[in-house]
């Protein structure tokens, strides 16, 4: 049981974008749009690879208006 929650985290750690992403939010809170400009991808991309993150809860999002602002669990 441990070994395949251990597997299924280090699954949702196993891409480039989402380290980098990770890393990026290990020192600020940042919105899709920050995002999207630091790592030269597409907005889609960012939301796809933050939507991994949050279903492993390693990120989390608070809203402000219309903007929603990313942070590390």
């Amino acid at each position: 049981m441990v070994a395949r929650e251990l597997a299924n985290l280090l699954g949702a750690l196993s891409h480039p974008h989402r380290i980098h992403i990770i890393e990026e939010l290990r020192s600020r809170e940042l919105d899709v749009n920050s995002l999207q400009q630091i790592l030269g991808i597409s907005h889609s991309g960012v939301s796809q690879n933050l939507a991994v993150l949050r279903a492993h809860r390693l990120v989390q999002e608070r809203r402000e208006g219309r903007r929603v602002i990313y942070a590390l669990t």
